[in-house]
């Protein structure tokens, strides 16, 4: 017979370990409101996150299902915003819940491959929503997905109204290995409601081809010889000059002067490309680790730079430091501030190359942005609201869920000298759009000038980096017309959650170097 005490220690041992239990239960069915402070560890099938993470939509906590993770691949590494890292499970089936802190209606989602072993990704799974974290609903069922590269990210558009707090990710597949690994999870909600179906019938200029990813205008595209693929991936082949330019070499520091690609990194001068200019700071500030994909530095101030040929397949331009000067010597390709050259002069140089091969001339003046956008990207679909085609509430919406959406997203004024404020606008000439900073507005519109001219004369200093702010005051959104892109390939690094309004780095002012023949023509 036990004793009193080996009574009482048996049933305090019982209490403990239903302690443990309940504990356990509990981190796998709820997450505390105000759960702030990342947490768990290696050996943990939970991670806590707080808000502002890059990954999910609220602070909240992240559960694998199984607690078989090695060290330094733990559950935490699949939401900490670096594709560097991953999460592993010796399971080919297996959940992931995510239990947020608050409500949210999640509208797009994305997986991340890891770094190595194709074999061991996701290759079918579901996304799965919940009020009460008991009964799921399917929200997205993909099947036999196939990562063709490592770190490749893949994300999914949900057709989803409900604000779960709970989603839950199953993978019912991968693809053949003993484990499971995978980079990053995101989950993103959108700022916008609705989206814009009832405003198609308005829209004009649809470049859609069942021939060629490359839209209507790439058809008929020249096809490269072997010859011509030479030359397009030998950085010491020259295109020809054009338009009376000339060209000078240049010493080339840091391509991303701001430490990620950034619109402030596209001034135009001399060229008259400004729909290129709109459509490269459009994909600087939604897509910045594509360009970082797109341009490959050689480290012997030569560059290559990865576009895509009439037929929409890839293709290696290479790209030296020999661009386009302007009259006082300074460089008057496109350039970042202070008269450095950045990516964007690299990109617009792979362009002029490009267009040589593919479009029988080096000139890019006039280029129009759907043309120059599928080139970068691979994808020409797109399409165009002409001015007064909708209101101005329509306007707004047309270009923010656009945007939300990951649409290039381009356009400007059918008319010049209109005041915005202290400002002018210019026609003939194209506009990136990025979030207004508040609701009184309706959106941004940047020069790709990067300054604006004046009401009073002149032209601005440029400290505002050309950014207008649109208001609705019956006058300027009338003369408005938009150009909205698809983004082809730059779609799997685009920036996860909800799009903050474009906010200038701080850089030194320099003077206005916008040659005449572009001012006068607004191109």
């Amino acid at each position: 017979m036990m004793n009193k005490l080996q009574l009482e220690s048996g049933i305090l041992k019982k209490v403990f370990l239903g302690l443990v239990v309940s504990l356990a239960v509990g981190l796998g069915s709820c997450s505390g409101d105000d759960d702030e402070t990342p947490g768990g560890g290696e050996s943990s099938p939970y991670w806590t996150l707080g808000n502002g993470n890059a990954n999910m939509p609220s602070s909240g906590t992240i559960i694998a299902q199984y607690s078989d993770a090695p060290a330094g691949s733990d559950i935490g590494k699949l939401v900490d915003n670096d594709v560097n890292t991953k999460y592993i499970t010796y399971h080919d089936k297996f959940d992931i819940n995510w239990n947020g802190n608050s409500n949210v209606v999640v509208l797009t989602y994305s997986l991340t491959s890891a770094d190595n072993q194709p074999e061991m990704d996701p290759k079918s799974w579901t996304l799965y929503g919940s009020l009460d974290n008991k009964t799921w609903k399917t929200i997205d069922k993909q099947t036999n997905r196939v990562f063709s590269d490592r770190k490749e990210t893949k994300t999914f558009e949900l057709d989803n109204a409900i604000s779960y707090r709970y989603y839950k990710l199953s993978i019912t597949e991968n693809n053949g290995g003993s484990a499971t690994q995978i980079a990053e999870w995101v989950l993103s909600a959108a700022t916008f409601d609705g989206n814009i179906d009832d405003l198609m019938a308005f829209s004009t200029g649809n470049t859609y081809s069942p021939e060629t990813p490359m839209g209507t205008i790439h058809l008929g595209g020249f096809t490269a010889s072997a010859a011509d693929l030479e030359w397009l991936k030998d950085p010491a082949k020259e295109p020809n000059t054009f338009d009376g330019l000339s060209w000078a070499t240049f010493q080339v520091g840091s391509l991303y002067p701001f430490g990620d690609p950034q619109p402030a990194d596209v001034n135009q001068h001399s060229i008259g490309d400004c729909c290129a200019c709109a459509v490269m700071a459009s994909i600087a500030y939604l897509f910045p680790k594509y360009i970082k994909k797109m341009v490959k530095e050689n480290g012997n101030n030569t560059f290559t730079v990865t576009l895509f040929d009439p037929k929409g397949k890839a293709v290696e331009i290479g790209v030296s430091n020999y661009f386009v000067k302007d009259d006082d010597g300074n460089i008057g390709a496109v350039s970042g501030k202070n008269n450095k050259v950045t990516w964007a002069t690299v990109v617009e140089k792979a362009v002029i190359k490009w267009k040589q091969i593919y479009g029988g001339t080096s000139d890019i003046n006039g280029i129009a942005s759907e043309y120059v956008s599928a080139i970068l990207t691979g994808s020409g679909n797109s399409f165009a609201f002409s001015p007064n085609k909708l209101s101005v509430n329509e306007l707004k919406r047309a270009a923010m869920v656009s945007l939300q959406q990951r649409k290039i997203v381009v356009g400007g004024f059918t008319t010049s000298d209109l005041p915005i404020g202290n400002f002018k606008s210019v026609s003939l000439h194209a506009y990136s759009f990025y979030p207004a900073a508040d609701d009184n507005s309706l959106f941004i519109m940047r020069n790709p000038w990067g300054l604006l001219p004046l009401v009073a004369g002149g032209y601005s200093d440029g400290k505002e980096d050309g950014l207008l702010e649109i208001k609705n005051d019956k006058v300027i959104p009338p003369v408005i017309d938009l150009r909205i892109i698809d983004a082809g390939a730059a779609a799997g690094y685009a920036i996860k959650g909800n799009l903050e309004p474009y906010t200038p780095p701080s850089y030194a002012l320099s003077p206005m170097r916008i040659a005449s023949s572009v001012l006068n023509v607004g191109r």
